[in-house]
């Protein structure tokens, strides 16, 4: 008898991040389960990643928000490169988008690392 073998999908989306929701790369995350943002070292005073979500690539984006009303966010740091994870929150929506706390960052490009 062979070994049952779990496979899984994996994406990665370059992304552009942004202050602005509009401007800000839609990152389609429906069939996934985990992921983690990688950003290269960048020189802005950017510390987090506001989440917001939409059931349509085109619709409506808003803050996500956990069970307790708190916003999920990403905390990052411009200092060294890293891979940040994203919270767990974010896999129950179709479209996700990152957006930076401050405009310094706008057009910083980010990898998207997602498994299923």
């Amino acid at each position: 008898m062979s070994e049952s073998k779990i496979r899984r999908k994996a994406k990665a989306f370059d992304i552009t991040l942004d202050a602005a929701t509009g401007t800000t790369s839609t990152i389609a995350l429906g069939d996934m389960a985990g992921g983690i943002v990688s950003l290269g070292t960048h020189n802005t005073n950017a510390t987090e990643l506001a989440v917001h979500v939409a059931s349509a690539s085109a619709g409506t984006y808003r803050a996500l928000k956990d069970k307790d009303g708190t916003a999920v966010k990403v905390t990052i740091s411009g200092a060294t490169a890293a891979a940040y994870s994203l919270p767990d929150e974010v896999f129950a929506a179709p479209f996700v988008k990152l957006v930076l706390n401050n405009t310094a960052a706008n057009g910083v490009t980010a990898t998207v690392m997602a498994k299923g």
